[in-house]
C-alpha cells in the first residue's frame, strides 16, 4: 500500500492523519494502514469504541476538530465524505499543502494490493452479505482480508489484512464510493432510492452509478445480481463478465425453496442452482432477507470452488455482524434486539422478521437518520411501522445537513397514528425512552431498537434497567 500511495502523490509518505477517524470504515482503514507500516494519527468529534481500540494500538486521537491537530511531520491526510473544506483540520492540511485523499479513493488503492477483490453493493444488506462472504472464505481456509461496515467477532473487528489472495469490501454507493475499487467479483443485493442528498437525479442517477460499478468487473470476473428486481437487471446488461442471478423467483439461476422458520424466526431452506438441488441450509439469523443475503454468499463460494459442505456449515454458524438484529438481552420474558436499519425498506424487513419471533407485543424504537432521508421517504417510513404494536420515535439525527426540509419526528408520529392508529410517541432523551418502556412493557414483549446512529444505547440501557428492576 505504501508504494501505491507514494506513486499516486510522487513523494515519500510515512505518516497519515485521518480526519473523521472514529467512523467504522475510517477506523478500519487506519488499522489496516498500521499493518502496512504507516504511522497514524487522527481526529473525530467524539470518542467511541473504534477510537479506543486505535488508542490501544498506539494511535494518537484528537477529540474535536482543531487547526492545531495536524502535526508538521504529517505526509498525507485521509478524510471521510462527511468532512468539508471548512473543517479546521482540512484548513490546516490545505495550509500545509499536504496531499489529501478521500476515504473511498484510499480504499480503492488498498484493493490494488490483492489478487481478487469481492465488492458487495446494494441499497440494503451490504454489511451482512459481505460478512457472510468473508466468514465463508475464512471457513474455507482462504485467509480473506476485509473492510466492511460492521464488526465481526470472527475477525476481531471490521477491517483486517491477512492473506493477499482475497479482499472482501462493503461497497457503498454514496458519493459513488464504490467506483474506486478494483473488484473482480461484484454482488448487487438490491437497488432503491436512497442518499437523495447526493443522488439528486433520483433512481435514474443511482442506476447509472450501479451500471458503472458493474463495468469495473473484468471478463474473467463475475456479477452476482438480485434477479427479482428489474432495476438490478437493468444495470447488469452488457457487462464484460458473466452474470448470475438469484432471488425467490424460479426464473433466477439460483433460488431457495421450502423456506420455514422456527419459533424465533430462524430460517431453513433448500437451495437450487439451475433447477438442480444444491444443498439444504439453516441460518441462526432471522428473516427472509437473510435467506437472500446468504444465497448471494453461497453463489460467491460456489464460483470460488468452495465445497458445498463447507458452505452449509459456514452459513449455519454465522451469527451476524454487530448491530444487525443483534440480541441485547432477555429479562422477565422481555427480549431486546437492536438493528442498524435506517432506510424504510430495511426497517420494514426487520419488523417483518420480528413477526416470525414468538412474542406478545412488538415495540419499535426508531431514531431517523438525516432530515433529507426522512423527508424524501416520509410515507415509506410511516408504512414501515404498520405491523408494530407500539412505536417510540427519537429526534432525527443528522450529522451532515441542516433541517432545510422542516421535517420532525413529531410529523412521523402524527402520520403513523392517523394512518394505522398505532400508539406512537416522540421522546427526545434516551433516559426518558427507557423509563417509558420499563413503565409499560409486559412479559413476552419484544423490543426492537432501530437506527444507524446512537440509538443503540437504548437497547443496552433498557436491559440494564430491567435487570435492576426485576432483581429487587
Amino acid at each position: 500500500m505504501k508504494a501505491q500511495l507514494e506513486n499516486k502523490f510522487n513523494r515519500p509518505i510515512n505518516k497519515l492523519f485521518f480526519i473523521g477517524i472514529g467512523g467504522s470504515s475510517m477506523s478500519g482503514l487506519a488499522t489496516m494502514s498500521l499493518s502496512q507500516g504507516f504511522s497514524i494519527e487522527g481526529s473525530d468529534m467524539v470518542a467511541s469504541s473504534y477510537t479506543e481500540k486505535l488508542e490501544c494500538l498506539g494511535v494518537k486521537i484528537h477529540i474535536g476538530h482543531d487547526y492545531k491537530n495536524i502535526p508538521a511531520d504529517t505526509d498525507c491526510v485521509v478524510y471521510s465524505a462527511a468532512i468539508h473544506d471548512d473543517n479546521p483540520d482540512m484548513v490546516k492540511a490545505t495550509d500545509l499543502d499536504l496531499p489529501k485523499i478521500e476515504r473511498s479513493s484510499f480504499l480503492g488503492l488498498f484493493s490494488h494490493i490483492f489478487d481478487k477483490t469481492i465488492a458487495v453493493s446494494g441499497t440494503h444488506g451490504k454489511t451482512t452479505t459481505s460478512s457472510m462472504v468473508a466468514c465463508l472464505l475464512q471457513d474455507a481456509d482462504l485467509r480473506p482480508s476485509l473492510s466492511i461496515g460492521g464488526k465481526l467477532d470472527e475477525f476481531g473487528g471490521n477491517a483486517v489484512i491477512d492473506g493477499k489472495a482475497f479482499f472482501v469490501v462493503e461497497a457503498c454507493e454514496y458519493v459513488d464510493s464504490f467506483l474506486t475499487t478494483s473488484h473482480s467479483i461484484g454482488i448487487i443485493t438490491n437497488i432503491e432510492e436512497d442518499h437523495l442528498d447526493y443522488f439528486k437525479g433520483g433512481l435514474k442517477q443511482i442506476k447509472e452509478s450501479f451500471t458503472n460499478f458493474g463495468k469495473i468487473l473484468p471478463a474473467d470476473g463475475l456479477m452476482i445480481a438480485y434477479g427479482d428486481s428489474q432495476d438490478v437487471l437493468d444495470v447488469v446488461t452488457d457487462l464484460a463478465c458473466p452474470v448470475v442471478t438469484y432471488g425467490l423467483n424460479k426464473k433466477n439461476d439460483w433460488y431457495p425453496e421450502n423456506i420455514t422458520y422456527d419459533n424465533v424466526g430462524k430460517p431453513s431452506f433448500d437451495v437450487y442452482k439451475k433447477g438442480e438441488f444444491y444443498g439444504h441450509y439453516q441460518l441462526i439469523i432471522p428473516g427472509q432477507h437473510n435467506v437472500l443475503n446468504a444465497l448471494s454468499a453461497i453463489i460467491c463460494g460456489d464460483f470460488l470452488d468452495i465445497p458445498v459442505a463447507i458452505s452449509i456449515a459456514s452459513m449455519a454458524k454465522f451469527s451476524g455482524a454487530k448491530r444487525r438484529f443483534e440480541f441485547r438481552g432477555e429479562v422477565n420474558g422481555i427480549n431486546v434486539y437492536e438493528d442498524y436499519a435506517h432506510h424504510p425498506t430495511e426497517l420494514k424487513v426487520v419488523v417483518d422478521a420480528c413477526l416470525n419471533y414468538e412474542h406478545h407485543k412488538l415495540w419499535v424504537v426508531f431514531q431517523p437518520h438525516t432530515y433529507s432521508r426522512t423527508f424524501f421517504f416520509f410515507d415509506d417510513f410511516v408504512d414501515a411501522f404498520a405491523k408494530a404494536d407500539y412505536v417510540i420515535l427519537n429526534d432525527i439525527y443528522s450529522d451532515r445537513e441542516d433541517n432545510d426540509w422542516d421535517v420532525y419526528s413529531e410529523d412521523l408520529q402524527k402520520a403513523i397514528e392517523a394512518k394505522y392508529s398505532i400508539p406512537t410517541v416522540t421522546i427526545s432523551t434516551f433516559e426518558d425512552i427507557v423509563n417509558h418502556l420499563t413503565a409499560n412493557l409486559c412479559p413476552n414483549d419484544l423490543v426492537l431498537v432501530a437506527g444507524s446512529q446512537t440509538i443503540n444505547h437504548v437497547a443496552f440501557d433498557l436491559v440494564d434497567k430491567l435487570k435492576a428492576i426485576h432483581k429487587s
